[in-house]
């Protein structure tokens, strides 16, 4: 027989014992993976961008997250075709992103979680041809839960651990909205005359800790970048 898997609180809880009995005092928070200032995604969860230009974000969220560890990259391996490395590179490295065809819909969600789980990736972007319900989100949330309690996570994020979390977001639907994120985000482009650099609105939609908001982007040397014009 199988034992019952721990919950979140329970992975949490042991994590936590294990940190104060080495050194004798509560971990330190886990710092965000921060895009831009207004945008950090907390790690051991799933969080959710659309927009139209929600594969513009979630390749600079990947760019980011490649300074961590791997970046595992899955989607449909029918419909929308492939990125062009060209287009990819002024925000994340094409060649160190790992992209993953799944034949059927249930592969990407069973993918993510194994590897999220796992502790051995820096990022998973479940790119998904259909919505998950709640049940699925929260067995993700899990999952990245249990893959910063095994990497030792909450220290040396950079130096050879790997914090993971997950970021969703539809393969042909610009509107999303998934239940159960921790964090909703939309990119959307702005035209504007004479703009020299392509830019963007960046909306917060949702968060548990922070209102609302939106920001103008533009493309900088290291991908977007907060427009202070």
């Amino acid at each position: 027989m199988h034992e019952p898997a721990d919950s979140p609180a329970q992975v949490r809880a042991r994590l936590t014992a294990a940190l104060e009995g080495l050194t004798g005092l509560p971990p330190a928070p886990l710092p965000p993976l921060d895009l831009v200032p207004m945008m950090g995604l907390a790690r051991g969860r799933v969080h959710e961008v659309c927009g139209l230009s929600r594969h513009v974000l979630a390749l600079a969220l990947a760019g980011r997250a490649q300074a961590e560890g791997p970046v595992l990259w899955l989607r449909p391996s029918w419909g929308a075709e492939g990125f062009h490395p060209r287009g990819m590179r002024p925000f994340a490295d094409p060649g160190a992103l790992i992209f993953v065809a799944c034949p059927r819909a249930p592969d990407i969600l069973w993918t993510a979680e194994e590897a999220l789980s796992s502790g051995a990736v820096a990022l998973v972007v479940a790119e998904l041809a259909a919505p998950p319900d709640l049940r699925q989100v929260r067995r993700l949330h899990r999952a990245a839960a249990a893959g910063v309690a095994r990497a030792g996570g909450l220290a040396g994020v950079g130096k050879g651990q790997c914090a993971p979390l997950g970021v969703l977001t539809m393969q042909e639907r610009a509107d999303s909205r998934i239940a159960g994120v921790e964090s909703r985000w939309a990119l959307h482009p702005l035209l504007a005359a004479g703009a020299d650099r392509p830019a963007w609105r960046l909306e917060r939609l949702q968060a548990r800790a922070a209102p609302p908001g939106a920001w103008p982007l533009r493309a900088g040397p290291h991908g977007l970048e907060q427009d202070q014009a």
